[in-house]
């Protein structure tokens, strides 16, 4: 059994992590580091450090990992996750500046990357609609939360742990701060082929959502 001491010490940086933290002085930094990242395509969530001893992240573990450096700049750690259909969601690390918000993310699309910090925030979600497109061209975003705290989840090691299924509960239980009305998708067009090819540069294909 782990003592306090070592529960403690487990719940803090290393050297390593610190010098790779303190190198990432802006949300540009953080995502220039998440875009040098092999992007992983294995499913669920990975803490910042995992990211950080891996090498990898998918858009979840991304963005824990820019929360989690967001942190230590003194942005309070905040996530949005987009709902989509035909597709996988997707995670953003928020910050917000004098009121206006941006965002940094990992994806395996070019276009549902970073935002700069211009958007009221429920603009700064629709920001990301033209950009949310699957592998067959079809427009596939369909709701946004409202910003989840991490922060009340630092007592339970989120930027160290495995164990994080209480972040997806805390998406689940999310309120929705926009939701694409049913009576519109009908009407959605594909996306040009032009933009899915833009979208998709450097793509890992194994990462890419395919129906079952």
């Amino acid at each position: 059994m782990l003592t306090f001491g070592a529960v403690t010490a487990h719940r803090i940086w290393t050297a390593g992590e610190r010098r790779i933290l303190a190198t990432l002085r802006t949300p540009a930094d953080i995502q220039a580091y998440l875009d040098d990242l092999a992007y992983d395509d294995s499913a669920g969530p990975a803490s910042a450090r995992a990211v950080m001893r891996n090498g990898s992240a998918q858009c979840f573990s991304g963005a824990l990992f820019a929360c989690a450096a967001l942190r230590e700049r003194g942005y309070p750690p905040r996530l949005m996750y987009i709902d989509a259909a035909s597709d996988d969601g997707h995670c953003l690390a928020l910050y917000e500046r004098e009121g206006s918000w941006g965002a940094v993310a990992k994806s395996n699309f070019t276009t549902l990357r970073s935002r700069e910090p211009i958007y009221p925030y429920v603009a700064l979600g629709l920001s990301y609609f033209d950009g949310f497109y699957n592998l067959y061209g079809k427009r596939t975003m369909r709701n946004f939360t409202i910003p989840i705290e991490l922060e009340p989840f630092e007592p339970r090691g989120w930027r160290f742990s495995e164990e994080l299924d209480y972040i997806d509960e805390a998406i689940d239980l999310a309120p929705k701060a926009w939701v694409l009305p049913r009576r519109t998708i009908g009407n959605l067009s594909k996306v040009s082929d032009t933009l899915l090819k833009a979208g998709m540069i450097g793509t890992n294909p194994k990462g890419l959502w395919r129906p079952k």
